[in-house]
């Protein structure tokens, strides 16, 4: 059972843990080169992870940790729900963003439209492709276990065992979107995943949705690459006028998260017998 690896662990804890491992590679760094940025990134998610195992998990095994595997076929629904999350994520960037950006739009601009971006250098040099081969597998693979087991893992369950299951799933689920850009989107994509993670007794089914999801995003970097030849246009800083035109991304957003979500929670989510 999850609730007995990470229930008894204080999340308070669990928070200085990781914010300790995301801030001490910061003094190593230069954060300003695209490489060492990179490196960074898998040293801080690296560092946060075995301060974890070092202090909590050096005597779990794989699946005292994650849980159950789920079936290969369960397996592939979970990554395809990395579609619908990019989809809610941009409904979710509009619901919240355009109406602010008409009457505070510097903190539209400060906060979403130039928020700090993973750095990608054009070109198939030997810095090129190690600088964005490391950041894919820090977007792909690393941050979504490490969050997982932070989030979904560590401060889920200890919060559901503190304040009952609703409002655990509402306080975590909080937590995930404030820390992110899409705040409402993340809310949402943690909600989804928290549920699953209750009601399945498993990591592995949300570390996969939380995979497709970021593969989603690599994949549209690649398109804006191919279609524009560079990806400058796909992290500069969008003036809030063009944001506001493009308010219609968040109505194809809608059109493919929310049907795809009302099929997995009707027909998966609400099905499952699994007690947490």
């Amino acid at each position: 059972m999850l609730n007995d690896t990470y229930a008894y662990v204080r999340a308070r804890w669990v928070i200085l843990v990781s914010i300790i491992g995301f801030v001490a590679p910061a003094f190593v760094f230069d954060l300003d080169q695209p490489l060492e940025s990179a490196v960074f990134d898998v040293v801080s998610n690296g560092l946060i992870g075995f301060l974890i195992w070092l202090i909590w998990g050096q005597n779990l095994g794989r699946n005292e940790i994650f849980g159950s595997p789920p079936s290969k076929r369960e397996a592939w629904v979970y990554l395809s729900l990395g579609i619908p999350w990019a989809g809610a994520s941009l409904v979710g960037m509009y619901l919240l963003f355009l109406p602010l950006s008409y009457v505070a739009p510097g903190s539209v601009s400060s906060w979403l439209l130039e928020a700090e971006t993973p750095d990608v250098i054009e070109g198939f040099s030997l810095v090129a492709i190690l600088t964005n081969g490391i950041q894919v597998f820090v977007m792909v693979l690393l941050v979504p276990i490490v969050e997982e087991i932070v989030f979904r893992g560590f401060i889920l369950h200890r919060w559901c065992d503190k304040y009952g299951e609703k409002r655990g799933i509402v306080q975590a689920s909080i937590l995930f979107g404030i820390l992110h850009t899409e705040i409402l989107g993340g809310i949402v994509g943690s909600v989804i995943m928290s549920i699953l993670c209750l009601r399945t007794n498993s990591l592995v089914g949300p570390i996969l949705i939380h995979i497709g999801n970021n593969f989603v995003i690599v994949l549209m970097i690649l398109f804006v690459w191919f279609l524009e030849g560079d990806v400058e246009g796909f992290w500069d800083a969008t003036p809030v006028e063009e944001f506001q035109f493009g308010w219609w991304y968040g109505a194809i957003g809608a059109v493919i998260s929310v049907p795809w979500f009302y099929w997995f929670v009707k027909t998966r989510l609400l099905r499952s017998n699994t007690s947490p």
